[in-house]
């Protein structure tokens, strides 16, 4: 295996050349990770501002850990420093939490001339991403959804609808039931179902058959894949 750290026997850790490598490693290293985000992450739940801040983070990492190299005191003082920054950006994915840390790593390792904790930890994660994409843990696999029906008193009207959500969904759940009376004195049942789906595509398949029995008043259909993408019907 090729010991990319034994540079250090050539090069001192603060010569301008090891600093250029260690950039360019760590330069590298974030664009494979940029790469593997944007390739796994839905256009509507992408951010480019966060996407220029990956690459950022890992350079300026890189730069502070250099920066310290084996003096106890001046990394006291740096973080001291960096401890009266406070930032205001909030981040609800935790999967952009991961990114953020697997940036910040590159910059620690690559900072401290591990080089090859740095290039095996970073290739790991990111076939690790592209594995989970693929699995059936990736949102886009699990599209949750929500319908909320007004029918009349007629018991027969129940199980047709069941019927119709288990051809187009599944996990079915009745989540709501309300028995509600009009001003003119009609008595209607309100249902609302959340569901799971593979395709959201398939809601206006749904859609169409549920208009199609005879009774039913379709107040809401609601699909969501919490990467930020949400479909109304």
């Amino acid at each position: 295996m090729l010991d990319i750290s034994g540079l250090s026997n050539y090069y001192s850790e603060t010569s301008v050349y090891m600093i250029l490598f260690t950039m360019s490693i760590t330069i590298l290293l974030s664009l494979i990770l940029v790469f593997t985000y944007d390739k796994t992450t839905a256009p509507a739940g992408r951010s480019f501002s966060f996407i220029q801040s990956l690459m950022l983070m890992s350079v300026v990492t890189a730069t502070i850990m250099q920066s310290i190299g084996d003096s106890l005191a001046l990394s006291f003082g740096i973080f001291g420093a960096l401890a009266i920054i406070r930032f205001r950006s909030n981040v609800s994915d935790l999967r952009d939490i991961a990114f953020i840390f697997a940036t910040m790593a590159i910059g620690i390792a690559c900072g401290v001339h591990s080089f090859q904790n740095a290039i095996i930890g970073t290739l790991t994660f990111c076939i690790l991403i592209f594995l989970l994409k693929l699995s059936p843990f990736d949102p886009k696999h699990n599209i949750k959804g929500n319908v909320r029906l007004e029918t009349d008193l007629n018991p027969d009207i129940l199980s047709e609808i069941e019927k119709i959500l288990n051809n187009h969904t599944q996990d079915i759940n009745l989540s709501r039931f309300r028995m509600t009376t009009s001003p003119e004195g009609v008595i209607s049942n309100e249902y609302e179902y959340s569901f799971m789906v593979v395709d959201v595509k398939s809601g206006n398949a749904l859609k169409t058959q549920l208009q199609q029995v005879e009774g039913v008043k379709i107040t809401r259909i609601i699909y969501e894949d919490n990467v930020y993408a949400t479909n109304n019907y």
